[in-house]
């Protein structure tokens, strides 16, 4: 999934994740969190032949388009984007934990084994909009269990502020296999962009922070950022 995927990304990870496998995509705004989902997702599926799912709660579909044509990226013709904002504004009080469970559920009719990546863009959207208690934190216990039911590669990307935990609402931080955390960092005026695995299940990986940047085609792991 990720070997082949990313520019530079054996400088990071030795082998790769096979599904079912869950990894929460954290970061601050500007990040790339959604760029890098996005290179993964288009140039494993351009590989593959396989199929995916990208939803996106709060981000148009025009503007997400407009966000990889900036990256350099050509997304593939069996990468399904759907776009939740006109649903949101029909009903504000959806369930949208369960209408994305049928809407893979959907998917896995149409497409079955092909149908392996599903990207959730974002979290902290779906709790902005929904009271979080234990109720809802049960609700997404079930959810993760239900992906994995699926024997997806699954990407949910959070918001997170520099130096506070993955977890927004709940045990996302415990139940996800992977933690991939994006960043900036302030060096010399200028501001690098970051990534460092926190967590990273059956894999063997670096926890150094590396320096990425966007090349032609999306972000390139450049190597460990030293201080």
């Amino acid at each position: 999934m990720f070997l082949g995927s990313i520019a530079g990304i054996e400088r990071v990870i030795q082998n790769d994740v096979r599904p079912p496998y869950l990894s929460l995509i954290t970061g601050p705004p500007g990040s790339m969190k959604t760029g890098f989902c996005m290179t993964v997702l288009s140039n494993h599926l351009t590989r593959t032949g396989e199929f995916g799912l990208y939803c996106t709660v709060e981000e148009s579909v025009d503007s997400l388009l407009r966000s990889c044509e900036s990256f350099g990226l050509n997304l593939p013709h069996n990468l399904q984007i759907t776009d939740f904002t006109e649903l949101r504004r029909e009903n504000e009080n959806m369930d949208y934990l369960k209408f994305t469970r049928r809407m893979i559920e959907h998917f896995k009719q149409q497409h079955g084994h092909r149908f392996t990546c599903f990207v959730l863009d974002s979290l902290g959207a779906i709790y902005s909009l929904t009271t979080v208690d234990e109720q809802m934190r049960k609700k997404m216990f079930g959810f993760f269990d239900f992906l994995r039911a699926q024997n997806l590669n699954v990407f949910i990307i959070t918001e997170r502020n520099v130096g506070t935990h993955a977890e927004l609402g709940g045990n996302e931080g415990f139940l996800a296999d992977a933690i991939i955390s994006l960043g900036l960092d302030r060096r010399n005026g200028t501001i690098v962009r970051t990534l460092q695995l926190e967590k990273m299940r059956h894999v063997r990986h670096s926890m150094e922070k590396q320096a990425i940047e966007v090349g032609p085609q999306g972000p390139v792991i450049l190597g460990p950022l030293f201080d």
